[in-house]
């Protein structure tokens, strides 16, 4: 499931969306479902027809699963208007799914040349028509869909879905897997619709003339859907949470940087492990994050967050913590005791922020759901803590990307 959290729309479009149309169109649907009578080519695209099927209904249940997490105040943000061209959409794929794997049963029937066509026959009239009935209202149906998806303003669905999201989740892995599920709700049905167009267009006593530009603009709407997700939920976050999801189990490297664009680098020495956050130049080291507790990909939730150990990169096991140090945060000698007492949580200060608040997760009461804050010092920046985030301070809110900085 996590896997599907992170997909994007074009990868969904060819998966699935005009996978039952690519596999069997230009043969079935142009040739009939009389001309279905048996042979190693008629198995192979009968087993692709059968394996898209199944990817389908896998994601569909999939995506059935992840939205019972949500809360009810997030589900309740559905237009429940839709739910009707909807369950068309879901009806028309699925019963044009059962004419096309009874119609490729026929030749393994006992049955004359003659039945069997004339079954065939009978299928492919039940088929035409509902191809028909596509053509003439799912353009209509996406259309809707659409214009709810792409609505703008602070009322519009995905940015209540995101705000909502956000204030329901404890960092940004949480807050895009909600949004992204919400959004995963619709999509999946747009992209079914457009490949009902794609087999009504194959279809030639359809005479769905038009398809072709209909298919395209759907196209065009679903992707466009997508960028208006991107912009709504951040791109950085997105970036994060997808890079995060693709190896939930792998150390991550992390480039972090204050609000005005300087370096934060821990304190190399035997003896002073304080963190400064004014560094100008190339840092001599960067950052790793990797979750804690580590967890193995099948067990890997992305909609329950996660909790990160923030460590320099030139010194494993050298958590940065909350401690009392009149110097601010500091890295923990690896001969302390860590366990579970120095995590953090990374969440954006706003749907579409590319910046960040680190909260401090501990299983002690010191200083736990504090937060980090850069500060001035006599001699340089440096890293503390303050009990609450205040969204007005700027200094509270950091610049994150996966990955290393070439210099």
């Amino acid at each position: 499931m996590a896997s599907l959290i992170a997909s994007a729309v074009s990868t969904l479009l060819v998966k699935f969306g005009t996978g039952l149309a690519g596999k069997a169109g230009g043969w079935v649907f142009q040739e009939g479902l009389a001309a279905v009578t048996g042979g190693t080519d008629t198995g192979r695209i009968r087993q692709d027809i059968t394996n898209v099927l199944t990817e389908v209904k896998q994601i569909q249940t999939s995506v059935t699963d992840l939205s019972s997490q949500l809360s009810d105040s997030l589900l309740q943000l559905r237009k429940d208007s839709l739910r009707t061209y909807i369950t068309d959409i879901e009806t028309y794929y699925s019963t044009i799914g059962d004419i096309m794997q009874e119609a490729f049963q026929l030749p393994e029937m006992n049955l004359t040349d003659a039945e069997r066509v004339r079954q065939a026959q009978g299928l492919q009239k039940r088929l035409d028509n509902r191809l028909r009935a596509c053509s003439n209202d799912v353009p209509g149906y996406l259309d809707q869909i659409n214009d709810f998806l792409n609505e703008r303003g602070s009322n519009a669905f995905l940015q209540q879905a995101a705000q909502q999201a956000l204030d329901q989740s404890d960092d940004f892995l949480g807050y895009y897997s909600k949004t992204k599920v919400m959004a995963l709700n619709y999509w999946v049905a747009y992209i079914k619709g457009i490949s009902l167009l794609q087999m009504a267009h194959d279809t030639p006593q359809v005479n769905f003339e038009e398809g072709s530009f209909t298919i395209d603009r759907h196209k065009a709407n679903v992707l466009a859907q997508e960028q208006n997700f991107k912009t709504t939920v951040g791109e950085a976050t997105i970036a994060l949470a997808e890079g995060v999801i693709n190896d939930p189990t792998a150390t991550q490297a992390l480039i972090w940087r204050t609000a005005t664009g300087t370096y934060i680098e821990a304190y190399n020495s035997l003896y002073m492990n304080y963190v400064a956050s004014g560094i100008t130049g190339p840092p001599q080291s960067s950052w790793v994050i990797k979750r804690s507790p580590s967890v193995i990909q099948e067990d890997f939730d992305p909609t329950q967050g996660y909790p990160i150990l923030l460590e320099p990169s030139d010194r494993a096991d050298y958590p940065l913590c909350v401690g009392g140090s009149q110097y601010g945060l500091d890295t923990r000698w690896p001969t302390s005791v860590i366990g579970d007492s120095c995590r953090w949580f990374i969440k954006p200060r706003s749907p579409g922020e590319a910046r960040f608040s680190f909260r401090f997760l501990s299983s002690g009461a010191y200083k736990n759901g504090s937060y980090i804050v850069d500060i001035p010092t006599d001699f340089t920046r440096r890293l503390d803590d303050v009990d609450a985030l205040h969204p007005e301070d700027g200094n509270q809110f950091f610049n994150v990307t996966l990955g290393e900085e070439k210099f």
